[in-house]
């Protein structure tokens, strides 16, 4: 970089934590960190100073902390709309890689992975951290050992990424020299499993309190960081699809690379005892649920305001992005408020979900009805903090009212309306509000938060007791309050409250990229209308002579396949050409 530059970047990097310095507009920095040692930078160089030593942690970050949120950068291409490839929503752009589950096309040669290679990298970097940390020549070895626990946790992140796409995988424990093997066989499930947990108990030892970073820092990886991720990751290890003697397809003496190879409760055990102690520490750390600002904005106010006192990690960028530019733009209208989408519309399968506020299912009709927005207007506080529905407005600026009407009833290809919506409403989350062609936002895509931790916690309380305890029911119950949702009834069974916390989950954490890993792990994609069969949407129709009601009629806007190999991903063609792995079942 010209010495103009370094000034002005400089100057720049006054006003920002280090732990973002690298992220989006870094391509110069980031060929710089990149290069190998002995090319322009060392490890010597790397290390020798705080200030070096940051800057390979900033970019470690970079690489290793990735949200739902796409930057359509080097890092993740094509990676965003997960929900699209559920029965969230439906993004109508071909080209998003959501669309490869719908048809059933993921193949080694094109596994819609585009992180694949990021996850890699990002562990690389960690390896390195924690071989070489102890030996820099500086003294500060509280500062070291937080750099060691932040690489322990980015390291456990990435492989959890791995883990619920691919089960089994390699397991690289340290940094390799040139003469090691490069080439490392598949890790049981056990195997990757102990492995992630040792990272985060690790992490946990290593990290500050959240509550000890300074307030420039928030995005650094923290000790109830570490305990939160530890809680994901004992919860999927315990979930249908890993903790079984039988896998969703045989894998004959590989089973254990795809799933335990036995069931045993005591995994739900242990998923609730780790979701407690994770409550627990980010109480104890300052994090609270956000419950101050009404049952019609609380919701809300979680995804939309960065670092407010329920996200306990997210991933930070540094510019404000407007809705011309990623992550935004693919999830704006591209009529009217300058996105170019066309966004995401919600299916009527996910709009159903919904309760009504008084806790009870809406009376959907599945033939239609004339009383749309009377129905939508009785759902879930949560509903209308999600979605832009007909007749809202789009955003806090531009002022654009939504309007999906249908111009022609007899036509069956009429499936938009306007602004290309095919399911009556679009998903607004978590695209911020002030966001348009007058004002850009920083983008913050949430990566934990303490809303999921009571949501784990009342799941595995429930599979590891006959009947769900108080303790399960108390905290789904905080989760719904904040919302102004009614307590679940207190005499469910487990297989009835199993069946409301799954629906409670889809409901608090739509859109958040959970709902794709959530089905899989339940294996639950066949069951009609969750990744499988006939997705629906809406037609909308205005009503002569009613100012402010419409008809609604369900119709089948796809119908998608699931293929039962999609339990887990393929791994990539060009890394089994190398002849070292085993290749999941149904891709071989």
């Amino acid at each position: 970089m010209s010495t103009s530059k370094n000034r002005k970047k400089m100057k720049r990097l006054r006003y920002i934590p280090l732990y973002i310095i690298l992220l989006v507009s870094a391509s110069s920095c980031s060929d710089y960190l990149e290069k190998a040692p002995g090319v322009d930078v060392t490890e010597d160089t790397i290390f020798s100073s705080k200030l070096q030593l940051e800057t390979f942690v900033a970019g470690t970050y970079y690489w290793g902390l990735l949200s739902d949120l796409p930057m359509w950068d080097a890092r993740d291409k094509r990676d965003c709309f997960s929900g699209a490839a559920t029965d969230e929503c439906e993004a109508a752009n071909t080209w998003y890689w959501a669309q490869g589950w719908n048809t059933a096309s993921l193949t080694a040669s094109d596994n819609r992975d585009s992180r694949w290679t990021t996850h890699w990298k990002a562990i690389r970097r960690t390896n390195t951290i924690i071989a070489l940390i102890d030996n820099a020549p500086f003294d500060d070895p509280n500062y070291k050992k937080q750099v060691r626990g932040e690489a322990k946790f980015l390291r456990a992140y990435n492989y959890w990424q791995l883990f619920i796409k691919y089960g089994g995988v390699p397991i690289l424990r340290h940094r390799f020299d040139l003469d090691d093997n490069f080439y490392v066989p598949r890790g049981t499930i056990d195997d990757v499993v102990k492995f992630m947990v040792q990272d985060c108990d690790d992490a946990y030892t290593d990290l500050p309190s959240a509550s000890e970073y300074p307030s420039n820092l928030r995005g650094r990886a923290s000790k109830a960081a570490a305990l939160a991720l530890k809680s994901r990751i004992l919860l999927y290890a315990a979930s249908p699809t890993f903790n079984t003697a039988t896998p969703y397809m045989d894998f004959g003496g590989n089973n254990t690379l795809i799933c335990y190879g036995n069931k045993d409760d005591k995994r739900w055990e242990a998923a609730a005892e780790a979701s407690r102690l994770a409550i627990q520490e980010a109480i104890n750390s300052g994090f609270s649920l956000i419950k101050d600002k009404g049952v019609d904005k609380n919701y809300q106010y979680v995804w939309e305001t960065p670092d407010n006192s329920e996200i306990i990690l997210a991933e930070k960028s540094k510019e404000a992005m407007g809705p011309w530019h990623f992550p935004w733009g693919p999830r704006i209208p591209n009529t009217g408020a300058s996105g170019f989408g066309p966004g995401s519309s919600l299916t009527y399968n996910f709009l159903k979900k919904y309760e009504t506020k008084n806790g009870t299912q809406q009376t959907w009709d599945d033939n239609g009805g004339n009383d749309l927005m009377a129905k939508l207007k009785e759902l879930d506080p949560r509903f209308a903090q999600s979605v832009a529905y007909q007749g809202q407005k789009w955003d806090n600026n531009d002022l654009l009212v939504l309007d999906f009407t249908s111009k022609d009833p007899n036509d069956p290809n009429d499936k938009d309306g306007r602004n290309n919506c095919i399911g009556g409403a679009l998903v607004h989350k978590p695209v911020p509000y002030s966001v348009s062609s007058k004002q850009s936002v920083v983008p913050n895509g949430i990566i934990l938060r303490l809303g999921e931790l009571y949501l784990n916690y009342a799941e595995a309380l429930n599979e590891c007791h006959s009947t769900p305890p108080t303790e399960a029911y108390d905290a789904v119950d905080e989760i719904r309050a904040r919302s102004g949702m009614p307590p679940f009834p207190r005499n469910l069974s487990q297989a009835e409250f199993r069946e409301r916390i799954r629906n409670e989950r889809s409901i608090e954490l739509a859109f958040e990229g959970h709902r794709l890993w959530d089905i899989r792990r339940w294996e639950i994609a066949e069951q009609e209308g969750v990744m499988q069969g006939n997705m629906y949407g809406i037609k909308i129709y205005k009503i002569a002579g009613v100012s402010d009601e419409y008809t609604y009629k369900p119709y089948v806007f796809e119908v998608r396949s699931f293929k039962t190999r999609m339990y887990r991903h393929p791994f990539p063609q060009s890394e089994m050409d190398k002849l070292y792995l085993i290749q999941n079942p149904g891709y071989e």
